[in-house]
C-alpha cells in the first residue's frame, strides 16, 4: 500500500476532466504533509511513470497527469488522460 493511495481513490472518484487542488487539499486527502521537495521542485510534480515515484503512480494510475504546477500558489491541476470519463473541469474540495 502506498502512501499516495488516497490520492488516486479519490481522483478515481472525479467525473470531470480536470480538478484543482492545493498542497492544503493534498495533504488533507493523504493525512500527512506533503515532502518538503514537493513545495520546492516542479520536477517532483512530474509524470514520469517509468522513474516510478510512488506519487506519480498514484495519479497516472487513476488515469490523471500532473499539470499546471504552482509552488508560488501551491496549487496543482490533474488533467483526465483517460477522455472516456471527462466532463467539466472541477474545483477541489475535500
Amino acid at each position: 500500500m502506498s502512501v499516495y493511495d488516497p490520492l488516486r481513490q479519490k481522483l478515481e472518484t472525479i467525473q470531470g476532466a480536470s480538478l484543482c487542488l492545493s498542497f492544503a487539499d493534498l495533504e488533507a486527502i493523504l493525512g500527512k504533509p506533503l515532502p518538503v521537495s514537493a513545495y520546492k521542485f516542479t520536477a517532483w510534480w512530474g509524470n514520469n511513470c517509468k522513474v516510478g515515484h510512488a506519487q506519480t503512480l498514484a495519479w497516472l494510475r487513476a488515469g490523471f497527469k500532473a499539470r499546471s504546477v504552482s509552488l508560488k500558489n501551491h496549487t496543482v491541476e490533474f488533467h483526465r488522460v483517460d477522455k472516456s470519463r471527462s466532463g467539466n473541469r472541477q474545483s477541489g474540495t475535500v
